[in-house]
């Protein structure tokens, strides 16, 4: 089947959370779509793994080819946040002093003409010695972006969706989510935030609580990932963050900022309240090192009892195969496309008004913690904001 692909820059949601609501933002998505009317839109979320790169308008060629779909894929806010994705190293004045603190120890005069160059004198001495050792950075993504942890990038999605259904003849009642990881984890978000636009959310390996690490990685002690960066040197990376745990400022992540990015049972039941046909399946190994599978399995629970369709597959070490599942850790190493074509067959019977939030203009809250969130859907991209509340 030919396949159509555009690429187009659309706006989104600044950062209300940190009082820059009037600091306009545009990003952009890639849109693949088949040459007669498409029969729904795929919305593919990868995380920060190998389905970042190019493997993700592979899977939206694929699903067009396949299913007669649109499918497309969104720049969301932070998405380049790898050396391989556009991303930049930095080293913060203490990890400058964790390295001069090595030279010391190895008896080394502190040299080289910058950091990078001193890290490559360090390495040569410890590989002379057979030693191995860490030491710490900032990784500065791309677009020179920081990690929001969730919701700016959950109100990508939403937003990307908006401008599709604006400008493209695609049905609304047929709009998946589709997210591997932390890619999972933004699909449920937008679904919380928008309760009445998704058909579908598939799943693999997705957190029911936010990921310190990606948020205040460096604070609470949690690298949110590691690479070799020499032979003998390892560099455990803390994503740019906006966010602190330091109390009582503009950008303390405190409780209101953990709720609203969370799938705790008060936040199902508000979810559940907007009375959304949404139809999750969600599949996890059994005992996820990354993203708490009890956390998940708990998440799966309330929301039934809520009255929400959800699937949950936990993968047991039997069902590891080789070719599906080829692994028990995160992510199980499981194919997009093989994921999403199990998934796919799980909702052939089940519809959903076309009447989306985009339609109704709705106005969709969440109470966190001394405050409200709010999203409005009366124009694009959606307004948001957060709304003290005295108790």
């Amino acid at each position: 089947m030919p396949v159509i692909e555009e690429n187009v820059q659309f706006s989104t949601t600044p950062d209300f959370e940190l009082g820059l609501e009037h600091c306009s933002r545009q990003t952009d998505y890639y849109l693949a779509k088949p040459v007669e009317a498409p029969k729904g839109l795929v919305v593919y979320i990868p995380g920060f793994g190998g389905d970042a790169g190019d493997y993700r308008h592979v899977f939206c060629r694929k699903v067009v080819e396949q299913y007669g779909l649109a499918a497309m894929t969104v720049d969301y806010h932070c998405f380049y946040s790898r050396p391989e994705m556009e991303g930049s190293v930095i080293y913060e004045a203490e990890d400058v002093a964790l390295i001069e603190k090595l030279f010391l120890q190895c008896q080394l005069p502190f040299s080289g003409d910058s950091v990078e160059e001193g890290i490559k004198i360090l390495n040569d001495h410890l590989a002379k010695n057979n030693l191995q050792v860490n030491i710490t950075g900032t990784m500065k993504p791309g677009k020179n972006e920081y990690q929001n942890g969730g919701v700016m990038q959950a109100l990508d999605i939403i937003n990307a969706v908006g401008h599709v259904l604006q400008n493209q003849d695609i049905p609304s009642d047929n709009i998946i989510l589709v997210g591997s990881s932390y890619g999972g984890y933004i699909a449920n978000l937008a679904a919380k935030f928008a309760p009445k636009t998704f058909r579908a959310v598939f799943d693999n390996s997705s957190w029911a609580i936010p990921h310190f690490g990606y948020i205040v990685g460096r604070e609470y002690g949690v690298p949110e990932f590691k690479e070799k960066l020499h032979s003998n040197v390892t560099l455990n990376l803390f994503i740019r963050s906006a966010w602190t745990l330091k109390k009582d400022l503009p950008y303390t992540f405190d409780g209101k900022r953990f709720h609203i990015r969370s799938f705790t049972e008060a936040q199902i039941e508000q979810y559940a309240a907007y009375r959304p046909e949404t139809y999750f399946y969600f599949i996890h190994a059994v005992d996820d090192k990354v993203a708490s599978t009890d956390d998940k399995i708990q998440m799966a629970t309330q929301m039934i009892g809520n009255g929400i369709g959800v699937q949950m597959e936990v993968i047991e070490p039997d069902d590891v195969d080789g070719q599906y599942v080829k692994t028990i850790a995160h992510g199980m190493g499981l194919s997009m496309l093989t994921f999403f074509a199990k998934a796919y067959e799980h909702i052939q019977a089940h519809q959903v008004s076309s009447e989306n939030d985009f339609m109704e203009q709705s106005k969709v809250s969440y109470d966190s913690s001394e405050c409200r969130y709010e999203f409005d859907f009366s124009n694009l991209p959606v307004t948001a904001k957060v709304i003290e509340v005295m108790r």
